[in-house]
């Protein structure tokens, strides 16, 4: 997922953007009442465990998560898109407001030979350490993974079937031997939205289901704790539909490996989230969506023993410091709870999608060290009710650099 980053507004919208992730903050952290969306029977037990001792208790003690989105992941290089190289400071205010995680998605593509042995520069192995170094500093859990290699040559296989693997499988090699004696707190997610160019949705799926082998295979192979470590796999296109969710299910069982989890995004229904079509109200059509895909997480995933987490979620057309509102603010703040509310019940952990300070957190005030959403009062840790971040799904804004295709 990507967005483009504008300079942020006037300390109004500042009171406004910080108003709207102290809600999202919350929700992460404990459910809420939710608009049309009755819980189903059973619902799960909350689990905010102190130290994590399983799969489920790791994926749940991760939870409210945040992207640093569109810096890593950037084309080519972390500044590309409008952000700063991140710091230290960026990582306290998030643990201050509450967050335990943090995905870093990362694009090697441009670090890396596009020949055998397909070796990645030094120098970005050891930037994108550093980040997450700095961030297991505070304490906080870390994702890294493989982002728009993905569409940018990972959608090659259907033509490219054996070539593609080998650098698929050498990128992998190179990132667990960089990381192989990390803390657990460090998980790796395989691949960014998976997709495939020219297939049928059999093919895709039977693509996706190779390179999650061949991920989870080099990474235990590696050794150290990464013969442990928590892997997320994903769905084809991180799609939380049940054609693709059986599949991954499926094959997550047949692993026999207890240290794996499922991943999917969730951007909801895209007439309403990309405010397209006149999609501007979140009407019943949309709190439909919204409640099928978390019935889906929660019955396929969940209830099934495998962990869940929501690696992306948002609105595409707000909060955007640099343009007029394209989602009325009191239907946005109806999104966020029912989503907040949604996730809980269904047991999945969520990572909100932010492309930068005109998005949410806003990185440039005083070196990233105070968001324009800052509470202005209360304890620095979660609110006692919380909404926290989701995702639905895959929609990129073109960037400044080579626009990313739509799924």
């Amino acid at each position: 997922m990507q967005r483009t980053r504008y300079l942020t507004g006037g300390r109004g919208l500042g009171r406004l953007l910080g108003l709207l992730l102290t809600l999202v903050t919350m929700i992460g952290v404990t459910s809420t009442a939710a608009f049309g969306a009755p819980a189903p029977e059973g619902p799960l037990p909350i689990r905010l465990p102190v130290a994590a001792a399983s799969p489920a208790d790791t994926v749940a003690a991760m939870q409210p998560s945040w992207n640093l989105g569109n810096t890593f992941d950037a084309i080519p290089d972390v500044t590309s898109w409008g952000n700063d190289v991140p710091t230290k400071s960026l990582f306290d205010a998030l643990k201050a407001q509450g967050y335990r995680s943090v995905r870093i998605p990362v694009t090697w593509t441009d670090h890396q030979s596009a020949t055998a042995p397909y070796v990645i520069d030094a120098a970005w192995m050891t930037s994108v350490k550093k980040a997450v170094d700095l961030a297991l500093n505070d304490g906080l859990y870390v994702v890294i993974n493989v982002h728009h290699d993905s569409w940018q040559w990972i959608a090659d296989m259907p033509t490219n079937h054996d070539g593609v693997l080998a650098r698929f499988k050498a990128t992998w090699t190179q990132i667990a031997a960089t990381f192989r004696n990390h803390p657990q707190k460090l998980l790796f997610e395989g691949n960014n939205e998976p997709q495939f160019n020219n297939t049928t949705e059999a093919q895709g799926i039977q693509y996706n289901a190779e390179l999650n082998s061949a991920f989870r295979t080099v990474v235990r192979q590696s050794g150290g704790n990464n013969a442990t470590r928590l892997l997320f796999l994903p769905t084809l296109g991180c799609t939380p539909s049940q054609e693709r969710m059986d599949p991954l299910a499926a094959q997550l069982k047949s692993m026999n490996d207890p240290n794996l989890a499922a991943t999917v995004h969730y951007y909801g229904y895209y007439p309403f989230s990309v405010n397209i079509a006149g999609g501007t109200r979140f009407d019943a059509t949309s709190q439909q969506d919204m409640t099928d895909a978390f019935t889906r997480i929660r019955t396929l995933f969940v209830t099934q023993g495998i962990p869940t987490y929501l690696g992306e979620y948002g609105l595409l057309g707000y909060p955007d410091s640099n343009h007029p509102s394209r989602v009325e603010q009191g239907e946005a703040l109806k999104y966020y709870e029912m989503l907040g509310h949604s996730a809980r019940t269904a047991g999945a952990t969520t990572a909100l999608w932010d492309a930068g300070s005109w998005n949410y957190f806003n990185r440039t005030s005083s070196s990233g060290a105070t968001p324009a959403w800052a509470p202005r009062s209360g304890p620095a840790g979660p609110p006692a009710r919380a909404p926290r971040p989701r995702t639905g799904s895959t929609w990129r804004r073109p960037a400044p650099s080579p626009p990313r295709p739509s799924p």
